[in-house]
């Protein structure tokens, strides 16, 4: 059936940007005028203009497109004699131009271009209206820069010169460098930052100034950065010098809040245990081991004061999970014997958590279009020894009612999943050593796992057990790494659907869906420095190496253990506990890409790339461990799994289950606000699956240098969210561009035959899809 009503939704897309575009002043005042559009021009590619627009004091109403002004558009539909209309809750009344505002936006960025160093730049404005509507455009002419010609320093304290000078290789201020106020307070953190990570623990930004001579030849300027000693607060003419400060010992107050309170208590300690430096308060039985909170502390008695090692420590307690918020406090130490130093008590205030905790969700699961409802009952203990021990325990339910065309027929089934996984998480590394020479961002966790989950779905019944033994760890705010040294699954197939075991009766896959036992070690490095600093710009990279099998191979050969043989390739294997195990290599990469054009319009994108290789004692890479794509979260035109692989036709009497060897995706997505909590969404995916062995039958399935671009597919669609504070409701209606079933020359729709209904995919999902 061809799709007309693709063509008639396009029409009314067509007119509803024209109509939104003319429709924008029904409630601009006959004796003002809308701030219909802002633009700048600058005569200079250097300077940043999404910099500039952050001040300018007016913004024209919201747009997503970059020219539908929606929110609006909906204002303007509501009716002159409603107040309180709903159509202008959730809409945008019109923005109107304001003279004093413009004005305050051109002294705004002149002192924007003077701060980065163009003191010689001319900013004028250009106003024109028209029908009620007002363009604003500001034009600036930025003129030379003031570079920097020499750099000097007049620092009173030696000691704090030397260290100073040991850094300048780090130091952001050049000569040659445009003068750029930024850049001069970006060098007084630095410095400040230095001498406080070297035992300066009183020294503040506020001993750094500089003096700038800019009257010695054209537009070049000297700087002066001077760092003043403190002075007695009892007679300020009197200059004293800075103290470099050493840890003397610490209290550590572990307690529980009184309820409906969030004051630190500091008082009404009944009990306290003494450990070298360390006293420790607390009321009746300490609740949580002296030397797990002993091994978060990065800077000790004994060391000199370092800022750096004060932050590690402060991610290191919170990183355990046991306290609402942690609180470290420093003051001068009192009696000390040494009379050369300066020394710092430390106060540590440890509020803890609830040690237990119960909870039960319920949610509705859609996958491709078929319902179903999921339950889960999760326990917490997250001090289960006293020493941090994080025990978690978690049952899980799921049942979905699956619908699939079959010869035109429609097929019901019911998709069951049951299971239960219990985590112990320890703080640290338990390891020979400790872990203790690892320089990390916070406490790492030593975690031991065991599940078992049982899974009922149309074309098989299995069961899988896992034990796993495994380190997560951060090495910075933006970096997190684990390792699994033991990740053990053994996966124990007991029916098998006999209208699916016939279509892959004669497929190299059929290895596959038999009973084996995965041995696997797998290492996991993730970068992500989305929210960082509150940037709406942010960078994703995972990536994720796993390999199985060889330490069991290698045992099997050793001791010369009897071989199976595969009926279906003739391939002799080795077996563990009666049951073949798996062997291959794997590795996956995932990068991310987000960036925001304002704070209601943002784009996404994403790449991946996966590959796995079977060798060894098993010739095929069990189907759990396979890519697919499609559905929610793949190339959303396609269900989920039935998608490739490359040009590989399906039976029609076949249920989408495709997965394969190889993965290339690419995504891009742009999202824009709607109004209310409603988000919307155009996004355009490509990719495919690939099988990488040449054994493998599927007529068109194997990876080929030359022609797997060829095999790529398209889709395009919209999607809508519904976003709050807790989640996100997502909506994403895909359609085919091009298919690789097709026939060649044949693959891309447009230019070739009419839509289908066929040619479109609906998904409903939690969260968004990267």
């Amino acid at each position: 059936m061809k799709l007309t009503a693709i063509r008639y939704f396009l029409i009314i897309f067509t007119g509803l940007i024209l109509f939104t575009a003319c429709q924008t002043t029904k409630y601009v005042p006959d004796d003002q005028y809308l701030l219909n559009r802002i633009s700048i021009k600058t005569d200079n590619k250097q300077i940043n203009k999404d910099e500039l627009a952050s001040y300018i004091r007016q913004d024209e109403n919201l747009k997503i497109l970059g020219f539908i002004k929606f929110q609006l558009w909906l204002y303007d539909l509501s009716r002159k004699d409603k107040k309180n209309s709903w159509l202008k809750k959730i809409g945008e009344p019109p923005v109107i131009y304001d003279g004093y505002l413009k004005d305050k936006s051109v002294s705004e960025i002149q002192q924007y271009l003077s701060n980065k160093g163009y003191y010689l730049a001319k900013v004028s404005d250009r106003v024109d209206l028209k029908k009620k509507k007002a363009n604003v455009t500001y034009v600036i002419e930025t003129g030379d820069p003031y570079l920097i010609r020499n750099i000097t320093e007049d620092i009173h304290d030696s000691i704090i010169s030397q260290y100073v000078n040991n850094s300048s290789d780090e130091s952001l201020l050049k000569p040659g460098d445009i003068l750029d106020v930024d850049v001069l307070e970006q060098e007084r953190a630095r410095i400040t930052r230095l001498l406080n990570s070297n035992g300066y623990y009183r020294f503040m930004e506020e001993y750094i100034h500089y003096k700038i001579d800019s009257s010695l030849t054209s537009n070049q300027a000297d700087v002066d950065m001077i760092i003043d000693n403190p002075r007695l607060v009892s007679d300020p003419s009197i200059e004293t010098t800075h103290q470099p400060y050493w840890i003397k010992d610490y209290s550590v107050y572990v307690f529980n809040t009184k309820k409906g309170s969030s004051t630190v208590e500091q008082t009404n300690f009944s009990d306290s245990i003494v450990s070298k430096c360390f006293t420790y308060y607390f009321n009746g039985k300490i609740p949580l081991k002296t030397k797990t909170i002993k091994k978060t502390i990065e800077l000790l008695p004994g060391d000199k004061y370092d800022k750096e090692k004060e932050e590690w420590t402060y991610n290191n307690l919170y990183s355990i999970r046991q306290f609402k918020f942690v609180n470290i406090q420093y003051q001068d130490a009192l009696n000390t014997s040494d009379t050369l130093r300066k020394y710092l008590s430390g106060r540590i205030f440890l509020p803890l958590q609830l040690k237990q905790n119960y909870s039960f969700d319920i949610e509705g699961t859609n996958t491709s279009g078929n319902l179903g409802i999921a339950g889960n009952l999760n326990y917490q203990h997250r001090n289960l020894f006293g020493g941090g021990e994080i025990f978690d325990l978690s049952f899980k339910g799921a049942t979905e009612r699956q619908l699939t065309i079959i010869n035109g027929d429609i097929t019901k089934f019911t998709m069951n999943e049951f299971g239960t996984i219990a985590r112990l998480s320890f703080p640290g590394f338990l390891m020979p050593g400790g872990g203790k020479s690892f320089i990390l961002y916070s406490m790492p966790f030593t975690t031991f796992s065991a599940a078992y989950n049982y899974q009922e779905r149309p074309d098989y019944t299995r069961t899988i057990v896992n034990a796993t033994l495994g380190y997560r760890w951060k090495t910075s705010s933006k970096i997190t790494q684990s390792l699994n040294i033991i990740d053990l699954n053994a996966v124990h197939i007991f029916r098998i659907d006999p209208t699916f075991l016939y279509s892959i009766k004669d497929l190299y896959i059929k290895s596959s869906y038999t009973d084996h036992i995965i041995s696997s070690t797998n290492y996991s490095f993730v970068y992500n420095n989305q929210n960082i600093k509150k940037s709406p710009d942010y960078h994703y990279f995972s990536m994720n190496l796993e390999t199985a099998g060889n330490t069991l191979w290698a045992i099997s050969s050793v001791f010369g253990l009897n071989k199976g043989t595969d009926s279906t390739s003739s391939r002799a294997y080795y077996k563990l506990f009666d049951t073949r195990f798996a062997q291959y290599l794997k590795g996956d990469f995932e990068y991310r890409y987000g960036f925001r054009i304002d704070k209601n319009n943002s784009f996404a994108s994403r790449a991946f790339f996966g590959i796995a290789f079977p060798y060894g004692n098993f010739g095929v890479i069990p189907f759990e461990k396979r890519y697919f794509t499609g559905g929610a979260n793949g190339v959303r035109a396609w269900q989920v799994r039935s998608l490739g692989p490359g040009s590989y036709v399906a039976e029609e009497n076949e249920y989408p289950n495709q997965s394969a060897d190889i993965k290339i995706e690419g995504n891009l997505e742009y999202r824009f606000r709607l109004f209310w909590l409603l988000e919307g969404a155009l996004f355009l995916d490509a990719g495919n699956i690939w099988a990488i062995n040449q054994n493998d039958n599927r007529a068109g399935a194997v990876f080929s240098f030359s022609k797997f671009f060829d095999e790529f597919a398209v889709g395009t669609g919209l999607g809508l969210r519904l976003v709050t504070d807790y989640f996100i409701v997502r909506t994403d209606l895909g359609l085919k561009l091009r298919d690789p079933a097709q026939e060649h020359g044949l693959r891309w729709i447009p230019g070739n035959r009419a839509f289908k209904i066929s040619d479109l995919n609906f998904n409903v999902a939690i969260g968004y899809p990267f």
